[in-house]
């Protein structure tokens, strides 16, 4: 296999393994405070808020063509994908048993943004890195 490839999978298991003990803090938090029931009941209500979300700005803006399409998604990703991400969060914190705050509820769902954030503002920096890795050892 080529070497990019080889870091490209690499840098794709560290960040799971990453977003794994992000998880796992999340879980700690929860468990000290007796709530990891309900917790546990959010995160996995994602993922069904996740396809929902997506729902909300593909399905509208596939039906526009051309160019405004593309404005109609980046309207709805900015506006109305974060309230149903965020609504739907809340609601499954509200129904959950202990219910959640709707701190806790935000919490539970920022945690998999901000982690996908900070993977991608790190991804160029390691990119430089691989690259020059690569030069060093004189591979294709």
């Amino acid at each position: 296999m080529e070497l990019v490839r080889v870091m490209f999978v690499l840098f794709v298991v560290a960040a799971l393994a990453g977003f794994m003990i992000v998880l796992r803090w999340e879980h700690r938090h929860f468990a000290a405070r007796g709530l990891v029931a309900s917790w546990r009941q959010v995160r996995l209500g994602s993922v069904l808020v996740l396809p929902l979300t997506m729902a909300t700005v593909v399905i509208p803006a596939r039906s526009v063509s051309g160019m405004e399409g593309l404005a109609v998604f980046y309207m709805l990703l900015l506006s109305v994908a974060p309230v149903v991400w965020f609504g739907l969060h809340w609601a499954f914190g509200r129904l959950a048993r202990p219910p959640l705050a709707f701190a806790d509820s935000v919490l539970i769902a920022a945690s998999p943004l901000v982690y996908a954030a900070t993977v991608a503002a790190l991804a160029p920096h390691l990119q430089s890195l691989a690259w020059s890795l690569r030069r060093w050892l004189g591979t294709p």
